[in-house]
């Protein structure tokens, strides 16, 4: 449940600055019969969170729109978990209570200059998923970065948050194909393990070898930050690449609040369950009322060394990742999607659409 002490701090969508200033995302966002149902929603979950940073209206419009956007998911998230969301306070972000626990969560996402739109169609998909960088190294390197920013802050230093858990939640928009990374770059950084090894023939087998180092494009850094020093006041980090319009899409049309006579298609690809396989498995489908979770895509990692632990019952049903006696244990509840993009479109166009989305993951299926 989230709570609003002061009142809605205005319209996400009337325009609070000139055109000029505008993000091209945020241009879109505001024309269409498409994006109905994805501006109301995002409406509603700012008034219920009621964020207090005075400059939330005017960051979502320009420059800060990805950050808020990715903000408005986590507290559209926070709430399906059942956790009283409180607005008392910007530093950190968001403050957590409930199931007998209290924590905080700081939001963070990494960019970099000229961040492109999401994709919006099977073509642009498949661009942007050839375009995604193959040096996980570099993705350590710019979530290493964010990750010691929000640490410098020192957030238990203040008199509210000192003593309870801190997390930092972090999402990716540094380039054409970022989002279409997996959680495995993070994993290795924060673990510093390399998780697995291939061999001269090409087969591919766990290990728990070290990393050491992490090189990314034009900075080197060493690996393993849950081990550091500066990283022993968090107590997890949290990760997604779905806090983006097109969840709100996808909910918003789960949730009958769509534009009438149109409708959407994810598609992309995920965990294959079966025994002995080695890629992911591909998926297309339409968004329903109950297809999808707003926790779906979520990934909680949780330091080993933190100084205040974060209980695992803290999200209970969503994919954790802690260190065991044994190494690194998963618990994977439900779907495990690795990457999606999401289509809009009239009804009356679905059968082009499918035939085009079948297309390009036909192509997909060579880089999965």
């Amino acid at each position: 449940m989230m709570v609003s002490t002061r009142g809605p701090r205005g319209k996400l969508f009337e325009a609070a600055v000139d055109e000029g200033q505008q993000h091209p995302s945020f241009r879109e966002m505001v024309v269409g019969d498409a994006r109905v149902g994805a501006r109301a929603l995002m409406q509603q979950t700012f008034e219920q969170w009621d964020s207090p940073d005075r400059q939330f209206v005017r960051d979502f419009q320009t420059e800060g729109f990805d950050a808020r956007v990715f903000e408005l998911y986590l507290a559209a998230t926070l709430d399906s978990l059942g956790w009283t969301v409180g607005a008392e306070t910007d530093r950190p972000d968001f403050h957590c209570r409930g199931k007998g626990l209290e924590f905080y969560i700081e939001a963070g996402t990494a960019h970099s200059p000229g961040n492109p739109n999401p994709p919006t169609s099977p073509n642009e998909y498949q661009v942007e998923f050839q375009s995604a960088t193959d040096n996980f190294d570099e993705v350590a390197v710019r979530f290493g970065s964010l990750l010691r920013s929000k640490a410098m802050k020192a957030y238990q230093e203040l008199p509210h948050v000192a003593g309870k858990p801190i997390v930092i939640a972090v999402q990716g928009f540094f380039g054409a194909g970022a989002l279409y990374h997996t959680v495995h770059p993070l994993i290795r950084y924060l673990y510093d393990l390399a998780l697995i090894e291939t061999d001269e023939s090409g087969a591919i087998s766990p290990t728990d070898a070290s990393v050491g180092y992490h090189r990314g494009d034009t900075k080197t850094i060493k690996s393993g930050w849950f081990y550091d020093p500066e990283a022993v006041h968090i107590s997890a980090v949290m990760w997604t690449n779905c806090g983006t319009v097109p969840k709100f899409y996808r909910m918003a049309a789960g949730l009958g609040l769509g534009a009438p006579g149109w409708e959407i298609h994810r598609f992309g690809t995920e965990l294959d369950p079966r025994p002995g396989a080695t890629k992911p498995a591909l998926f297309v489908e339409r968004a329903e009322p109950g297809s999808e979770s707003w926790e779906e895509g979520l990934v909680v990692m949780h330091n080993p060394r933190a100084n205040i632990p974060l209980p695992m019952a803290a999200f209970e049903g969503v994919t954790q990742i802690r260190l065991a006696d044994d190494g690194l244990s998963f618990d994977l509840p439900g779907r495990q999607i690795f990457n999606q993009s999401s289509v809009p479109h009239p009804v009356e166009h679905r059968a082009i659409v499918l035939q085009q989305i079948h297309d390009y993951l036909s192509l997909a299926a060579e880089f999965a």
